[in-house]
């Protein structure tokens, strides 16, 4: 998008990934798997057989989420996911769960750039004697249009991929939008103790990213990145906004946070290096010099409390496009 000064830019070349560039094994993502179906009480194992978590582990913290998220695609129309889940857990943090359950709903670091690894990260918490226990949202409808029928959540076990992590989500989705909405409705049902609590719940707007290294982005084909990635994009509005890689097929992943002051401009100049973009696909055990498929995401995310600390709603708007990454 055109401007009448030049852009500001934010280079992130000099920016450190959290963790080693280790190789990891090929298999399916968490983003995958719980996009496929998830989430109460017992797992299954890949037999189908009951799988249930250690006992003589403990819960020490609880935390409800839901996750609304909004997917954008070129010359496709815009899809909602919903996924609510309460969880028991010890070990981590709130917000380490929300990862561990839902890899997409990482906020990332708080500047620059970090690798993160889910594989890793459900090792270590089955390594510490720690688990997440899930258990189904409940009864919550979701509205997009004012009127229009609530969207209702279904149970789903949530898929095994982790022995430490099991139990049951609710999920909806995904629902095609013909509008974009401003605001979203959660509402649950009425209980003995009052009456159905009602949340309007804000939309952060879509950003875009306007060009790939000097080319636009298409609906189909990917873009390669060979050097820096050099992005044009626009993110205003309220709201966090990130730039994320994924490495398509693995568990790891690259979150960039875009600065909140530079998102005021109606376009600006993203860059993550070329040696940023190579420990990610070193990280994804990749033969060496073959070029790796990733998903380039540009997320903006609203997110807060509701009812009490350890109760979270978080709506996201995730635009994606393909690219291939040579190291």
């Amino acid at each position: 998008m055109p401007t009448s000064k030049a852009p500001p830019t934010n280079d992130l070349r000099q920016a450190k990934p959290e963790g080693g560039a280790v190789a990891r094994r090929a298999t399916a993502t968490l983003r995958t798997a719980v996009a496929v179906g998830a989430l109460l009480g017992t797992g299954w194992g890949c037999d189908g057989t009951p799988r249930s978590l250690d006992a003589s582990i403990a819960p020490s913290a609880r935390m409800s989420t839901l996750s609304l998220r909004i997917d954008v695609a070129p010359e496709k129309q815009p899809t909602l996911t919903v996924l609510g889940f309460h969880a028991a857990f010890s070990g981590i943090s709130a917000s380490d769960v929300m990862t561990l359950v839902d890899p997409l709903a990482d906020a990332g670091p708080g500047r620059d750039c970090q690798m993160r690894d889910i594989d890793d990260a459900a090792a270590t918490l089955a390594a510490g004697g720690n688990a997440i226990e899930l258990e189904e949202f409940g009864s919550a409808g979701i509205a997009v249009d004012e009127g229009a029928p609530a969207l209702r959540l279904s149970p789903r076990l949530f898929p095994d991929v982790a022995p430490a992590i099991g139990g049951v989500v609710s999920e909806a989705g995904p629902f095609a939008l013909s509008t974009w909405p401003e605001k979203l409705r959660v509402s649950g049902e009425a209980t003995v103790d009052g009456p159905a609590q009602v949340l309007s719940i804000p939309v952060p707007s879509a950003g875009q990213i306007t060009a790939i290294n000097g080319a636009t982005p298409a609906p189909s084909g990917a873009i390669a990145i060979a050097g820096d990635l050099n992005l044009a994009l626009v993110a205003g509005g309220a709201g966090d906004s990130a730039v994320e890689v994924r490495p398509l097929g693995t568990t790891v992943a690259l979150i960039c946070r875009v600065p909140a002051d530079a998102t005021h401009a109606s376009a600006i100049s993203f860059v993550v290096s070329h040696q940023l973009i190579a420990n990610l696909v070193a990280a994804t055990g990749a033969t060496p010099g073959r070029p790796v498929a990733a998903s380039l995401d540009l997320v903006r995310r609203i997110s807060g409390n509701y009812a009490s600390n350890d109760s979270r709603i978080a709506v996201e708007v995730r635009a994606s496009t393909l690219v291939e990454l040579h190291p």
